[in-house]
C-alpha cells in the first residue's frame, strides 16, 4: 500500500504534493514566529559593544557566544567539531615582500628581460607558502575558460601541465551576470589553469591603463588577500586565494604582454581583435618565465557556528538540508559622522535573526510535525573577508559532503517595507525554482526573477561555496512588486544602500519593517521544510551552467 500511495503523489505536481507536505498544523505552527525574537536578535547583534562583529576581535566571538546560547536554548544538537558547537577558522591574511620580488622573462631568441613589480607584473602572496621559485615555459590560452557549457574550451589541444598560463581577460557580452562575474573571480582563472595542470596564471586586462595597473599592482602588494586555511596551513577556495596546486598567480601589463608576443611572431592586437570575434587563439609558446617571492603571513582564529535538528525518517535523517547566514561584519573603521563602529544591523545580524527564528521554529515542531531529513543551521565567519568562513566549511563539512542536499542562505534580507514578493537568486539553476515557487504560494507570496540581474548577487554571498562544491543553493532576497505602487521598495533600496550599506549608519534605527521579518522567515522556513520532506533530492538543471560537470 506505502509503495502504490508513493507512486501516485511521484505522479501528482509538486504543488499538490507540497500541500501535502505542509499540513495545516505546520502552518498554523509558522504564526507562532516571533518578531520580537527577531528584533532583540538584531538589537543584541549589532549593538555597539559588539563593535561590528569583526572576526578575530571579542565583539565576534560574542556573537558566537549570543549563537550558541539560543541554539542552546532551542534544544538543538552541536554539529560542529568535537562534540561542540562551533567549527574552527583560520583566517590567514598573506602579504608580498616586494623588495624579495624577482622575475626573469626569457624569449625565444634567448634574451632575459627583467620584470618588476608594478611595471610589468602584479603578485598574489601565496596563502600556503612562504618563499616560491618556479622556472616554467609559457603556453597563452586566450580567455582563459575551459567551460564546453558555453562553448569556450581555451584549453583543447593544449599541454600546459607544469607550465605558467597567460590569459587575455575577456568574458563574453551575452552571459547571464552570474555567470560573467563567476568567470572574472581570480580563482576561477586559476582552477581551470590548476584542473589541466598548469602551476601558474597571468592575466592582461587588455583594457587597463598604465595607471590602473601600476595602482592595482601597488594595491595588492600593500593589502594582500585573505584565506582561510587549516590548521596544517592548507588554504581553501576564496574568490582569489591560488586554486589546486598554482604556484604563481597574478597579473602582466600590456605592455609587456605586447613585447612578449611580438617575440613570438605575434601581433597581440590582432590576437585581441579575433578573441573578441570568438575565434580560438591559445597556442604554445617558446619563452618561459622564472622568479622568486616571499610572502608573510598573520593568522587570526574566528569560528563557524553549527546546530542541528535531527530528522525524523531513519534514511532521510542522514542527509542534511543548510540555513546559512554570516555572522560577522566589518567591525570598527573610518568615522563617518563621528561613528566609527560599523554595526551591521541589517548586514546581517537581520538575515542571523531571521536565522534563529526559523531554526527555534523548527525547533519547537510538534514531533509529528519535524520534517524526514536532517536540518543544519549553519552561521559562518568572514563573509565580508571573501566568503572565507562558508568556503571552509563547503570544503571541510562537518557532516558528508555528498550528504548536504542544498543550502539557502539568509544575507541582509532589507526589511524596509512590508514582503508581498520575493526573489530567489539562483534558484532558476536547479529544481529548487520549483520549490520556491510552491513555498511562496502557500506564503501567499509573489515569485519575481531577480530585479538586479547585472548585480550577479547569486555569486556573491555564502551560498556560492556550496554552488562551488556543486550543491544546489539560493538566496532568498525582497522583491519589488507591491500591492501599493507608493511604497516603492525599489527606490527605498537603491537610497538606503547609498546611504546606509557597509556604513556606521547600518543601525537597528534605521528602517526596519518587523513584519518583513516574519514573512520572510516563513517563506525560508516553508522552502527549506519541502526540500526536506520530499523523496527526491533537488537537482541541477540539465546542462545548466552551475552543474557539476563530471
Amino acid at each position: 500500500m506505502k509503495k502504490i500511495f508513493l507512486t501516485i503523489c511521484l505522479c501528482i505536481t509538486f504543488s499538490g504534493f507540497a500541500q501535502n507536505i505542509v499540513s495545516e498544523q505546520v502552518l498554523k505552527h509558522l504564526e507562532n514566529i516571533d518578531t520580537n525574537k527577531i528584533k532583540a536578535h538584531v538589537a543584541y547583534l549589532s549593538d555597539d559593544k559588539l563593535k561590528g562583529r569583526l572576526p578575530g576581535k571579542e565583539g565576534y566571538q560574542m556573537a558566537v557566544d549570543y549563537a550558541i546560547e539560543q541554539y542552546k536554548s532551542m534544544g538543538l544538537k552541536p554539529a560542529g567539531e568535537n562534540g561542540g558547537f562551533t567549527q574552527k577558522v583560520i583566517l590567514r591574511k598573506a602579504k608580498l615582500v616586494k623588495e624579495a620580488a624577482k622575475f626573469t622573462l626569457t624569449l625565444p631568441n634567448g634574451e632575459k628581460k627583467e620584470l618588476t613589480l608594478g611595471n610589468d607584473l602584479s603578485i598574489y602572496p601565496h596563502p600556503e607558502l612562504k618563499s616560491v621559485d618556479f622556472t616554467a615555459p609559457l603556453v597563452f590560452v586566450g580567455s582563459g575558460f575551459d567551460a564546453p557549457q558555453i562553448n569556450i574550451e581555451d584549453y583543447k589541444g593544449l599541454n600546459v601541465k607544469g607550465k605558467i598560463v597567460v590569459i587575455l581577460r575577456r568574458v563574453p557580452d551575452n552571459l547571464p551576470a552570474n555567470v560573467k562575474l563567476h568567470l572574472q573571480y581570480p580563482a576561477t582563472l586559476q582552477e581551470f589553469a590548476a584542473k589541466n595542470g598548469a602551476i601558474g596564471v597571468l592575466v592582461c586586462n587588455y583594457t587597463t591603463s598604465m595607471v590602473q595597473f601600476k595602482a592595482a599592482a601597488n594595491g595588492m602588494v600593500a593589502n594582500g588577500i585573505s584565506a582561510s586555511v587549516t590548521a596544517d596551513g592548507k588554504r581553501t577556495s576564496c574568490a582569489s586565494a591560488l586554486g589546486g596546486k598554482i604556484m604563481v598567480a597574478g597579473g602582466i601589463s600590456v605592455p609587456t604582454l605586447q613585447e612578449l608576443m611580438r617575440a613570438e611572431n605575434n601581433m597581440l592586437d590582432s590576437t585581441w581583435q579575433q578573441l573578441e570575434k570568438g575565434k580560438f587563439v591559445s597556442m604554445p609558446l617558446k619563452s618561459s618565465i622564472s622568479g622568486h617571492y616571499e610572502s608573510t603571513h598573520q593568522d587570526i582564529t574566528s569560528y563557524n557556528v553549527v546546530a542541528k535538528l535531527e530528522g525524523t525518517d531513519a534514511k532521510l535523517k542522514k542527509e542534511y538540508v543548510i540555513h546559512s547566514a554570516h555572522l560577522d561584519h566589518l567591525g570598527v573603521g573610518k568615522p563617518i559622522n563621528g561613528d566609527s563602529i560599523y554595526n551591521g544591523a541589517h548586514d546581517n545580524a537581520s538575515g542571523v535573526a531571521c536565522a534563529l527564528e526559523i531554526a527555534r521554529s523548527y525547533a519547537t515542531l510538534p514531533a509529528s510535525l519535524k520534517p524526514k531529513r536532517s536540518l543544519l543551521f549553519l552561521l559562518v565567519t568572514a563573509e565580508e573577508m571573501g566568503l572565507l568562513g562558508s568556503g571552509y566549511f563547503a570544503a571541510y563539512p562537518t557532516v558528508k559532503k555528498s550528504q548536504i542536499v542544498a543550502d539557502i542562505n539568509t544575507d541582509m534580507p532589507t526589511l524596509l517595507a512590508p514582503l508581498e514578493s520575493v526573489a530567489p537568486l539562483g534558484a532558476e539553476h536547479s529544481s529548487l525554482q520549483k520549490v520556491v515557487d510552491n513555498a511562496a504560494s502557500i506564503a501567499k507570496l509573489e515569485v519575481e526573477p531577480d530585479p538586479d540581474p547585472s548585480e550577479g548577487r547569486f555569486v556573491r554571498s555564502d551560498q556560492y561555496n556550496f554552488v562551488k562544491a556543486g550543491i544546489p543553493a539560493l538566496h532568498i532576497k525582497y522583491g519589488y512588486r507591491f500591492s501599493n505602487p507608493k511604497l516603492n521598495l525599489a527606490e527605498n533600496v537603491k537610497k538606503w544602500r547609498e546611504t546606509h550599506y557597509h556604513k556606521p549608519s547600518d543601525e537597528i534605527t534605521n528602517g526596519f519593517v518587523w513584519s518583513a521579518g516574519k514573512t520572510y522567515a516563513r517563506v525560508n522556513f516553508l522552502v527549506s521544510y519541502l526540500v526536506a520532506q520530499t523523496e527526491a533530492r533537488p537537482t541541477w538543471n540539465k546542462g545548466d551552467f552551475f552543474e557539476p560537470r563530471k
